[in-house]
């Protein structure tokens, strides 16, 4: 209860989740736009191509994500196939400053681990522990399930 009390406006979430496929599947899978559907509540879709004529999902490409009432768009900050990708809330949210920063780690030549931190700032004040625990359930669910879908096909 105390939590909900303080003001408290950086919020940092962290996940460390293992894979049973190879990094280049795990990282296509969280590249690509448009197959985050799959395991996110919500419709994602790019909307907007990257600048690089052989990658739509590198730097500077966007993605829309709509789970009424919100309509979040992220774009792609930094790509470092198959080991680093970053992005960052740039437009419409109930987060402010929020950073998603995924590495990709090979533990093995079928086996990823994947290290994920989000921050974000609360836009309205003394929000910040219900939208940690809102953001940690659904990623953390998300994370699982797609755990589950590369266990069963590490080609997924």
């Amino acid at each position: 209860m105390l939590g909900l009390l303080v003001k408290r406006e950086q919020q940092k979430l962290h996940f460390l989740q293992d894979f049973d496929a190879p990094i280049k599947n795990v990282f296509s899978f969280f590249s690509d736009h448009n197959r985050l559907s799959e395991i996110y509540p919500a419709f994602i879709k790019r909307i907007i191509d990257a600048p690089n004529p052989t990658n739509c999902n590198d730097v500077g490409s966007s993605r829309i994500i709509v789970r009424l009432p919100l309509i979040i768009q992220e774009t792609v900050t930094s790509y470092n196939e198959p080991n680093y990708l970053e992005y960052k809330i740039t437009f419409g949210s109930p987060l402010k400053h929020h950073v998603g920063k995924m590495q990709f780690i090979e533990l093995s030549s079928s086996r990823t681990r994947l290290d994920y931190t989000i921050e974000f700032e609360p836009l309205i004040p003394y929000t910040g522990f219900l939208l940690h625990q809102l953001n940690a359930k659904v990623v953390q669910d998300a994370l699982s399930t797609l755990a589950r879908k590369f266990r069963q096909n590490p080609n997924y």
